[in-house]
C-alpha cells in the first residue's frame, strides 16, 4: 500500500482504515478487469504490474488510451452509483491490485483533505494526459504521432542504456496501432521512418528510442 501515489502524506488513521478495507487480488495477463459502459461500484488501485486501459470504437476496434505502472490509481471515484464507466481496463502484464468498495473509500476521502486533494491531483494529471493525447492526435502525421507516443512511453518506462532509452514494456506493433487509432500497416510505416532518422531501433522485441531527439522530431514543423 505504501506505494500507492494518491495515499502519499494522508493520516495515519486514514492509512489504519485503507488497511482495513483493500483487498489485495491478482491479474493474470490479458484479465479484463472491467468493460466499458460496466457500473463500477469499486476503488481499484495497482500495487504490482502494468495495465492498460483503452476504448472500443463503433468498428470494434480497439483504442489504447494509457498504460498505467506501479502505485497509479486505475479508475476514478464515482459518486453517482447509476453512472458506467467510459472506458475499459485489462491487465497488460501479470498484475497484483488493491481493491475497495467506492462507499467505503469515500468515507476515508471525507475525513482526509490530503487524500481528497491528491485523487484531485491525479485526476487533473490524467485529464492532462488525454489534452496532450488529443492534441497530437489533430492534423499531425503519423510520424509525428508515434513519435510523440514513444517519446511519452519513454518517459513513463524508459530505462537508460547509453545515447538509447529502453522503453522497459513489451510492446508490440499491434498495441502501437491500437494506441494510435491506426492500422497496423500505417503503424509499421511510420515505424520505418522513424527508423531510417535514427531515432528507433529494434533489437528483437525490445524498442530502443533516442529521446530527447524524437522530442525535436515531433515538436517540430
Amino acid at each position: 500500500m505504501n506505494n500507492i501515489e494518491v495515499f502519499k502524506d494522508i493520516k495515519e488513521s486514514s492509512k489504519i482504515e485503507l488497511k482495513k478495507i483493500l483487498k489485495e487480488r491478482q491479474l493474470s495477463r490479458k484479465e479484463i478487469l472491467f468493460n466499458e459502459r460496466d457500473i463500477v461500484d469499486k476503488v481499484y488501485f495497482l500495487k504490482t504490474g502494468k495495465i492498460s486501459i483503452f476504448k472500443m470504437n463503433e468498428n470494434g476496434e480497439r483504442k489504447a488510451i494509457f498504460i498505467l505502472r506501479n502505485g497509479e490509481m486505475i479508475n476514478e471515484v464515482s459518486f453517482d452509483k447509476s453512472k458506467t464507466t467510459t472506458v475499459s481496463c485489462e491487465a497488460f502484464e501479470k498484475s497484483i491490485i488493491l481493491e475497495c468498495r467506492a462507499k467505503d473509500f469515500i468515507k476515508v476521502m471525507e475525513d482526509d483533505f490530503a487524500l481528497t486533494k491528491n485523487i484531485l491531483v491525479h485526476t487533473q494529471n490524467t485529464n492532462r494526459r488525454l489534452y496532450r493525447q488529443l492534441k497530437n492526435s489533430i492534423s499531425i502525421r503519423i510520424d509525428k504521432k508515434l513519435a510523440a507516443k514513444l517519446y511519452r512511453i519513454g518517459k513513463e518506462f524508459g530505462v537508460c542504456k547509453g545515447e538509447w532509452t529502453l522503453l522497459n514494456v513489451n510492446l508490440t506493433i499491434t498495441y502501437i496501432a491500437d494506441m494510435l487509432g491506426c492500422k497496423r500497416e500505417s503503424l509499421s510505416r511510420a515505424m520505418k521512418i522513424l527508423q531510417d532518422e535514427n531515432l528507433v531501433k529494434i533489437e528483437g522485441k525490445k524498442v530502443y528510442i533516442k529521446k530527447d531527439e524524437l522530442s525535436s522530431y515531433f515538436k517540430s514543423t
